[in-house]
C-alpha cells in the first residue's frame, strides 16, 4: 500500500495554527464528485468513501465540522464559488501542467494495480508470465512504469468485459487492473482469479486548493500525522481490503 511522501512543517510556523484558517461558520467545506467508488459515491442518501473518510479526519484535526458539497469535476480545474468550497478531494491526479491553476496537497494516495490470472492455471507468480500476453485497459496503460511492463506482451483493451472474456478463453494469460476495480472483481469472482502482484503506479492523487491558500500547508501536516498515527492504514483497509 502506498501513500506518497509527506513533508513536515515545523510547529513554529504560524501558518500551522488552525485558528488562523478563515473557514466559513467553523466548517470545512469539501467539494467532491461522488461518482467513483470506493473513493466517493452515494450510499442511499449519503456520500461515503475513502476520500470522504480522509477529509473527515482532516476536518476533525482542524477542529471543524465537515460539510460535503456535491460538485461536478470535469478536469478544467475550476474551483466552484457556489457552493464556495475550501478544498476538493475527488480522486484527482496531481498534474504538473495544472499547478499554475491550483495548488495540490502532497500525495495522499498512489494508485495501485492488481496483477491477476485465472486460478485454474498453474500460474502462481508474476514471473511465470514473462514474455506472455497481458491485458490492460487502454486508459490505464500509461500509469504503470515501462520498466515493470517490459517483461510482458501488453495488449490494450477499450472494453473491460472483452478483456476478461479473452482471459477466460486464455487468449491472454493475465490482467493488470487498477486496484479500485480489481477489489470489486475479486469480491464478485468467487475465487476465479489469483492475485500475482500489487504494484504502485505513477499516478498520485492530491487534494485541490485555490492558489496560495493557507489551508494547503495545514492539510499537508495533517496528512502526515494521519499516516504516522496509523489512521491512514485503518481507512485504507476499510475501502481497499482484498485477499492476497
Amino acid at each position: 500500500m502506498g501513500c506518497g511522501i509527506f513533508s513536515r512543517f515545523g510547529s513554529e510556523d504560524p501558518l500551522n495554527d488552525p485558528a488562523k484558517l478563515t473557514l466559513s461558520d467553523g466548517k470545512l467545506v469539501v467539494g467532491t464528485d461522488p461518482t467513483y467508488p470506493p473513493f466517493e459515491f452515494m450510499e442511499e442518501d449519503k456520500i461515503v468513501g475513502f476520500d470522504i473518510d480522509i477529509a473527515a479526519e482532516i476536518a476533525d484535526s482542524l477542529g471543524k465540522k465537515i460539510d460535503i458539497a456535491t460538485i461536478t469535476w470535469d478536469f478544467t480545474f475550476e474551483i466552484p464559488d457556489d457552493p464556495k468550497v475550501d478544498m476538493i478531494i475527488s480522486a484527482i491526479p496531481i498534474l504538473e501542467e495544472k499547478e499554475d491553476l491550483v495548488d495540490f496537497s502532497n500525495p495522499y494516495y498512489v494508485l495501485e494495480y492488481m496483477f491477476i490470472s485465472l486460478n485454474e492455471t498453474q500460474i502462481k507468480l508474476k514471473e511465470d508470465l514473462q514474455g506472455k500476453k497481458i491485458g490492460i485497459l487502454d486508459v490505464e496503460k500509461d500509469d504503470l512504469s515501462k520498466d515493470y511492463l517490459v517483461d510482458y506482451k501488453i495488449k490494450a483493451f477499450d472494453d473491460i468485459f472483452v478483456m476478461f472474456k479473452e482471459l477466460s478463453n486464455k487468449e491472454i494469460e493475465g490482467i493488470l487492473l487498477s486496484l479500485p476495480i480489481g477489489v470489486e472483481v475479486m469480491k464478485e469472482s468467487e475465487g476465479k482469479y489469483t492475485i500475482l502482484d500489487i504494484v504502485e503506479s505513477e499516478k498520485e492523487y492530491g487534494i485541490v486548493f485555490r492558489k496560495e491558500h493557507i489551508l494547503k500547508q495545514e492539510v499537508d501536516r495533517i496528512l502526515e500525522e494521519i499516516v504516522e498515527s496509523g489512521i491512514y492504514d485503518i481507512i485504507y483497509n476499510t475501502w481497499f481490503e482484498y485477499d492476497y
